[in-house]
Parts: structure tokens; C-alpha cells; sequence
């Protein structure tokens, strides 16, 4: 015989194994209208996004932008985009950066005159389990707000620890990025999270890290993660309001490496809405000399602080023909 305290410790068990498990409710039938992506064409609005969050360990009182070097590198891109004649854009692209709030006004200021679009992002709310040793790694989900930038077709989005070797516009005319592709409904569809848009574009390329690191092979070889440093997207309503719904269940995915993580997991290979492999001449983590002599057009790495000497000192190069343009154009404003 179960007693009476035993009865209601029962209870409370089963509760909380139904609490846990994916709930068994039912999506109402499926739209084959919602959450529609464009193909691109012509006329489509195409925008570059980095990030950029502020240093904690400082007061809003003080501004490091000489040791800020997320932020000098921020500003490497906007020159390599913009303005440097190996590097920048063809074609009619913005460049966007998200800040938080944490980032000083003679920051954005000068990122503006750089020829940056500045866009203060609001935070993305985060569950109780979603949360990291790392300090810094605590804004980043919100990248995420990049999804709700309907104004573009695509986004790509590049970290501010990037090297960019040659034009990088291109890549918008990729059969993978101008056409989206349907929601495969029928694969490992959870119905505890928000519906799934009908349509989806999303790219990325395959993490180094999980093939060998700095003595990965090239041609690369694709892997089942990609690296959040550098993916792009269809900006979509739907498609931020499933990711949001996805961070509602205690670790759907693994909270250590955050938005990784997350975007990984909606995109993941074997579910409904699968990520692309965009092609490795785009982008490459744990870059090598190889990978400059292939012609990849970018390459990720906090080349202020590790890397192979030689991409090293082709960042800091940067670095000086960024202070170079603009103290001439200053020159020739006075």
C-alpha cells in the first residue's frame, strides 16, 4: 500500500515528467501562406550586419576606443565595405551595426561618420537556464533582432573579429541565397514551439573547428554545425518568433555556446528547416595561409591578439589604411 504522503510525492513526480516533456498539443492546420520569403531580384534591399556590445568592466563614464578592439575592428570592416578600393562593395549594400546599450554615443558617432548604419538593438529576454560563465557572451542573442529587420530581403552576418581579403557582395547573387526553400513539415516538427513559417532562407558554412582547427584541410570539409560568425538570412517575423519560442524549453539546446547553439538547432540538418552549405570561398574559422592562397573572401579571427603571424600582420595593415582614409578625408574637409 501506498501512503498518503507516498500518493502525493507520486503525483508530484508525474507532474513535473509532464511539465517536461514536449507538450502533445496540436498546431492548427498549416498555412501555406505564412511566413512567405521573397525571391531576390533587382530591386531587393540587401544589408551586411556585425555586432557590437559594450565593455562591461568599464563605467559609461569612460570610453576605451583604443582598446576596444571589437570596436576597432568594427570599424576595420566599415572602411574594407565602403571605402577600401580592394574590398568594398559593388553593389548598393548597407552596413549595419547592432549595438547594445552598453555602447557609448561617441562610438556610434563615429561609426556613423564612417558610413555605418547604427541600430541600438533591445535585448532579447533569456530563461533562467540560458545563461554562460563569460560576461560578454550574455548579449549575444541579440543578433537575433537582425531577423526582425523586414526593411532588408537578405542579411548577412558577419562578427566583428573578421578579415576581408576581397569584395564580399557576391554572395547575394548565390542560387542558395536568392531563392528560398519550403519547410520540410513532416521532419521532427516539435509542436511545444512556435509554428514554423512555410518558407526559409538560411546559410551558413561548416565550423573548421570541428576539422582540424588551424590544420583543417582545403578545400574544407562540411560538417553538421556551422559557425555563427558568419550566416545569412531572409528576415523574417515567423521566423524570430520561433526562435524566441525555441529558448522556452529547458535546454533544447546546449546554452554554453549560446545563439550557436541555438541557430543550430533550428537549422539543424535532419529538421524541418535545414541549413544551406553556402560555398567554403566565403567564409573560414581557424584560418590558415591555405586558406588566404584559395582566395576565401573571409576570414575569422581575433587577429589583434592570436592567429598566424602572417593574417596578423594583414589586420593590422588594415588597421593603419583605415586610420590613413579617414585622417586624409578629414584633411580634406578643413
Amino acid at each position: 500500500m501506498i501512503s498518503g504522503r507516498g500518493k502525493i510525492l507520486l503525483v508530484l513526480s508525474l507532474l513535473v515528467v509532464y511539465l517536461l516533456l514536449p507538450s502533445r498539443r496540436q498546431h492548427p492546420p498549416h498555412d501555406p501562406t505564412f511566413g512567405l520569403v521573397n525571391e531576390t531580384s533587382d530591386s531587393s534591399r540587401f544589408a551586411i550586419a556585425t555586432f557590437l556590445t559594450g565593455n562591461h568592466k568599464q563605467s559609461a563614464q569612460q570610453d576605451d576606443l583604443d582598446t576596444d578592439y571589437y570596436y576597432i575592428a568594427t570599424r576595420i570592416i566599415a572602411y574594407q565595405l565602403l571605402h577600401a578600393p580592394e574590398t568594398r562593395c559593388n553593389m548598393s549594400i548597407s552596413f549595419v551595426v547592432l549595438v547594445t546599450s552598453t555602447v557609448s554615443e561617441r562610438k556610434r558617432q563615429q561609426l556613423r561618420s564612417d558610413g555605418a548604419i547604427v541600430v541600438e538593438a533591445e535585448d532579447v529576454p533569456l530563461r533562467w537556464w540560458i545563461k554562460t560563465g563569460v560576461t560578454r557572451w550574455k548579449d549575444q542573442f541579440t543578433k537575433l533582432r537582425l531577423f526582425e529587420m523586414t526593411q532588408f530581403d537578405r542579411v548577412l552576418f558577419i562578427d566583428a573579429d573578421t578579415l576581408i581579403t576581397r569584395p564580399l557582395d557576391g554572395i547575394f547573387n548565390e542560387l542558395e541565397v536568392r531563392r528560398p526553400v519550403d519547410t520540410l513539415l513532416g521532419r521532427e516538427t516539435q509542436t511545444d514551439e512556435a509554428p514554423l513559417p512555410a518558407q526559409y532562407m538560411f546559410a551558413a558554412r561548416s565550423d573548421n573547428a570541428l576539422t582540424g582547427e588551424r590544420d583543417h584541410s582545403f578545400p574544407p570539409l562540411q560538417t553538421e554545425v556551422f559557425s555563427a560568425g558568419f550566416w545569412i538570412a531572409a528576415p523574417s517575423h515567423e521566423m524570430f518568433a520561433y526562435l524566441l519560442s525555441v529558448m522556452n524549453h529547458y535546454r533544447r539546446f546546449d546554452p554554453h555556446t549560446m545563439e550557436q547553439s541555438l541557430l543550430n538547432y533550428a537549422f539543424r540538418r535532419a529538421g524541418p528547416m535545414p541549413w544551406r552549405e553556402i560555398h567554403y570561398k566565403w567564409s573560414a574559422t581557424w584560418p590558415s595561409s591555405r586558406d588566404v592562397d584559395g582566395q576565401v573572401v573571409t576570414l575569422h579571427e581575433k587577429f589583434w591578439s592570436t592567429g598566424p603571424q602572417e593574417l596578423r600582420n594583414l589586420w593590422w595593415e588594415q588597421k593603419r589604411n583605415m586610420e590613413h582614409y579617414h585622417s586624409s578625408a578629414a584633411e580634406k574637409g578643413r
